[in-house]
């Protein structure tokens, strides 16, 4: 029976492409780091619930992972999870997922390749089975019934505190990165739908999950999954990693958790990939994003930050803008040598060429700060990046002249118009 979940739960991989050059690495030149002031903690639930699991002290001892990416520091640090073969691939990452990542390496000795695994849900095939004979896998709702996940509404949700199914999930994890000779693993949805508004998964009975209980499945998932993998990195997203207003709401639970790992994923970075693309976080929710990016990457984790569409048409002026907006906007915020950048505009490749990528704006001099005129600033080696993500227009002067991107001509001033950013590079 475990075989055939197994087979179920395991996620279509990319294809392959075309080969990539390798990116030289650059020099680290240590950056200031904007902290994040952690939000008010959740209030405990009232309702009896059942005791937390048990959790190891330490993390399970590992060995040093056999292969880092390259360092980003003195360049803008890319990453994809959406190249394939059928698909014309021209640019520079550092980072991929998949069978175009295997193919990659054979000219790219650099390139990290990572494996993609999500271990939230994937049971549907075999329901009447699973609840027949293994009751205990899935999550239920307050009224008993079984609990279905928001990303996919036909799609039960995994108990990821059930000993078998920790197992098994470990061991796909496992078969995944020694079968194909990846270098990780990208964990996808870690804890993601354990605790709901609406409808809440319940662990036994009628008592809901506590979010002391969501911590603990989380933490002992990710520690079974390390112990199979102690020689490959381990990346993860879902729990509070996937954008500033989650991780704001426990940061400190949030960091020891992503300790058990080598790095995380942001998996919305600036915005929610159903939203309209008309759609921007207010400038508060803005610098949650940012101050998250500078904490979680300042201790050299590898950071994946992704800014994704769900559909879109490509080459357009919106989106081009959006393109700015979200690589000025993660200029700000990185700090830390192992940090990448994936523009995603619905699963196209078409900015992939597009000069902002390859920006030669250096290493950081400063943490960000905010201008009198409104306008967020950081200093580079050879630049600087600007943001203005308010609703209203900015402007500025500076006293020293820069160029944009593929011009000569000499700025002193520039006026930004809401929800834009903007590289500039020195003479």
């Amino acid at each position: 029976m475990m075989r055939r979940v197994a087979l179920l739960l395991i996620i279509c991989l990319l294809t392959a492409c075309a080969p990539l050059t390798v990116r030289q690495q650059e020099s680290l030149y240590p950056s200031p780091v904007a902290y994040v002031t952690a939000g008010p903690l959740p209030e405990p639930s009232a309702t009896p619930t059942p005791l937390p699991l048990a959790k190891p002290t330490a993390i399970p001892p590992t060995v040093v992972p056999k292969k880092m990416p390259l360092e980003s520091t003195s360049a803008i640090g890319l990453w994809s999870d959406k190249i394939a073969s059928t698909q014309n691939f021209t640019g520079v990452v550092d980072v991929a997922t998949g069978d175009a990542a295997l193919a990659m390496q054979k000219t790219n000795l650099a390139l990290v390749s990572l494996n993609k695994r999500q271990v939230y849900y994937g049971i549907m095939g075999v329901i009447t089975d699973v609840l027949a004979n293994h009751a205990t896998w899935v999550l239920y709702d307050k009224n008993g019934k079984v609990a279905y996940s928001t990303v996919d509404p036909a799609e039960p949700l995994l108990n990821i505190r059930d000993s078998e199914v920790i197992s098994q999930l470990a061991n796909d994890v496992f078969n995944l990165v020694s079968d194909g000779r990846y270098d990780g693993i990208l964990l996808d949805g870690a804890g993601t739908d354990l605790i709901r508004a609406d409808n809440t998964p319940v662990y036994t009975g009628t008592t809901k999950f506590t979010d002391q209980q969501r911590q603990d499945a989380v933490d002992g998932l990710l520690r079974a999954i390390r112990a199979r993998i102690p020689g490959k990195l381990m990346i993860i997203g879902g729990y509070a990693w996937e954008d500033g207003t989650a991780y704001n709401v426990k940061p400190a639970v949030t960091q020891d958790l992503a300790s058990i790992g080598d790095g995380i994923h942001i998996d919305e970075f600036l915005r929610a990939p159903i939203s309209a693309t008309t759609d921007y976080k207010s400038e508060s929710n803005w610098k949650k994003d940012i101050d998250y990016l500078s904490a979680i990457s300042q201790d050299g984790k590898v950071v994946l930050i992704s800014t994704r569409f769900m559909t879109t048409d490509a080459l357009t002026d919106t989106i081009k803008a959006w393109l700015d907006y979200s690589v000025a906007s993660y200029l700000l915020g990185k700090n830390g040598s192992s940090t990448y950048f994936q523009f995603d505009p619905g699963g196209s490749l078409v900015y992939s060429s597009d000069p902002v990528l390859a920006a030669p704006i250096g290493s950081p001099q400063e943490a960000y700060s905010k201008l009198s005129s409104g306008i967020y600033r950081r200093l580079f080696t050879k630049g600087m990046a600007l943001v203005n993500p308010t609703s209203d227009k900015k402007e500025t002067v500076f006293d020293t002249a820069y160029h944009t991107l593929g011009a000569t001509d000499p700025i002193t001033k520039v006026v930004m118009p809401p929800h834009t950013g903007l590289i500039l590079l020195s003479p």
